[in-house]
């Protein structure tokens, strides 16, 4: 089964976010590891591809989460916007 690492800059803009939007985050994440690599399962999650190796999900309609895959482990790398996937792609990766 595929395991979850959290980073601390992920850690950082969770505690930032807006105690529902944890809750909403909680849900995407918990789903994560059961939906990736399954296309029926993750239609919800809004799963995709940004590059090689590079992913990210919903957690609503506004809030999403940047990850990497690392062999059987996905990296949790951000979380917030659109904007804020946007400035992660561009500037970490």
């Amino acid at each position: 089964m595929i395991g979850l690492a959290l980073t601390p800059g992920f850690m950082r803009q969770y505690r930032a976010l807006a105690k529902a939007d944890q809750q909403l985050c909680d849900a995407a994440v918990e789903a994560l590891p059961a939906a990736f690599g399954h296309p029926h399962r993750h239609a919800g999650l809004g799963l995709r591809a940004l590059r090689r190796g590079v992913y990210e999900c919903r957690a609503s309609q506004a809030v999403r989460i940047g990850f990497t895959r690392h062999g059987e482990t996905l990296l949790l790398h951000t979380v917030g916007n659109h904007d804020t996937i946007r400035t992660w792609l561009r500037n970490s990766l």
